[in-house]
């Protein structure tokens, strides 16, 4: 069946674009008016135009989250006033200011159009929509309550958007003032120390062990600085490389569990995302096995994704979900108690969100705990460089004066 490029005008007024298949003008015609569209121009497109025309917006590129949230708030808004999908997916053509997603969201209206489902034609454009929103999705087709998926999964994707700003925001000053110290540090002894090396040897003056050691680190820092960069270059590939391992995964993710202060931080990031999916997940009407396995996958630490995985199979052969939280140690007790609660009463998915209330408050203040405690740390390291650097060059100097008074 051939296909066509056409302009149509809506129930407004408003030009449409679009491609759809037809057996000629005159069906494609039939089709915009069953739909309430008035057909302008049409012209059939070539097999070669069909074929070239994907490419344009899959260069692996994904489509920015803000302009998913907008999506799904729209759809949601439109669905509950009752207004036709197809017409609020022409508005979103008009509106979407970027040229990829707005062709995307032509070719879901085409699709649409021509008899699929929505879920099926979000399925077609992975660079934009995840295979948990598709998911999602379905579940809300399968309930007729879209609107209301849709609505909370808007929410949902502001809220993790949000927390990965509150995170960028937080890191932002303790960055800049660590790259600070690292290069006054480099500065000073690659650059500025040698030159007062000569001096200090000159004097032949009993040098103090601070001279000494900063003399020594200055002397290799300046000889052998390459040594630095590749032990760098080492780790971070290293690192890496074990990454890409499920047992290397496991064993640098509990390892972040482990480290001061910022362990804390992370396990409940990823117990904020456990609470977040699952409540979502539930209130979409999927059941809890394949709730427990999506948030699995996407809950971003593998030692607790372990936990969740044990807990699966726990649930597949008959026991409660808080049975093996519980033993696993890895949630806490109020995690624990509030999943306890939900499955007794029969609404873990409000259980669920309580807990994830819990930890939007949580986290942005254990982010400032963090980082009050690492800020003066950074801080103090700093003064203590450039006192040992002052003391290195003050003592001898001092040490030949009191020679020369004598």
């Amino acid at each position: 069946m051939p296909h066509y490029n056409y302009v149509a005008l809506n129930d407004y007024g408003k030009r449409v674009k679009g491609i759809l298949p037809a057996e000629s003008e005159e069906d494609l015609a039939l089709k915009l008016s069953h739909e309430g569209y008035y057909l302008l121009s049409a012209s059939s497109m070539k097999a070669s135009e069909k074929g070239n025309s994907k490419p344009l917006f899959t260069w692996g590129r994904k489509i920015r989250p803000r302009e998913i949230i907008t999506f799904t708030y729209h759809l949601s808004t439109v669905l509950s006033a009752g207004i036709p999908i197809l017409q609020g997916l022409d508005d979103l053509v008009e509106q979407t200011s970027d040229p990829r997603f707005r062709r995307i969201i032509t070719e879901i209206r085409n699709d649409v159009h021509g008899g699929r489902r929505l879920s099926e034609a979000l399925m077609r454009h992975p660079e934009a929509f995840s295979e948990l929103y598709v998911n999602i999705l379905k579940a809300g087709e399968a309930t007729g309550e879209i609107d209301k998926i849709l609505h909370d999964l808007a929410s949902f994707m502001e809220w993790q958007e949000e927390m990965k700003g509150n995170l960028k925001q937080a890191i932002t000053y303790p960055i800049i003032l660590l790259s600070a110290i690292t290069l006054l540090v480099g500065y000073l002894f690659a650059f500025v120390l040698p030159k007062f090396t000569k001096i200090l040897l000159d004097l032949k003056v009993p040098l103090p062990l601070p001279t000494i050691i900063v003399i020594t680190v200055s002397d290799f820092m300046k000889s052998s600085w390459y040594f630095f960069l590749t032990g760098f270059a080492i780790i971070i590939t290293t690192l890496k490389v074990i990454s890409r391992f499920p047992w290397g995964r496991m064993a640098l993710d509990s390892f972040k569990l482990q480290i001061p202060v910022f362990g804390e931080l992370i396990r409940k990031i990823a117990l904020s995302r456990f609470s977040h999916f699952m409540a979502l997940l539930f209130k979409a009407g999927i059941d809890i096995l394949q709730s427990l396995s999506v948030v699995e996958r996407v809950v971003g630490n593998e030692a607790i994704a372990k936990t969740i995985r044990n807990a699966r199979e726990q649930v597949r052969i008959g026991r409660h979900l808080s049975e093996p939280l519980k033993k696993s140690k890895q949630f806490p007790p109020m995690v624990v108690r509030m999943v306890e609660i939900g499955e007794v009463s029969g609404e873990l998915d409000k259980s669920l969100e309580k807990v994830s209330k819990y930890y939007d408050r949580e986290i942005p203040a254990t982010i400032k705990r963090v980082f009050a405690v690492l800020e003066p740390a950074m801080i103090i390291c700093l003064a203590s460089m450039v006192l040992l650097v002052a003391l290195s060059i003050y003592l001898p100097l001092y040490s030949s004066l009191g020679r020369l008074g004598r």
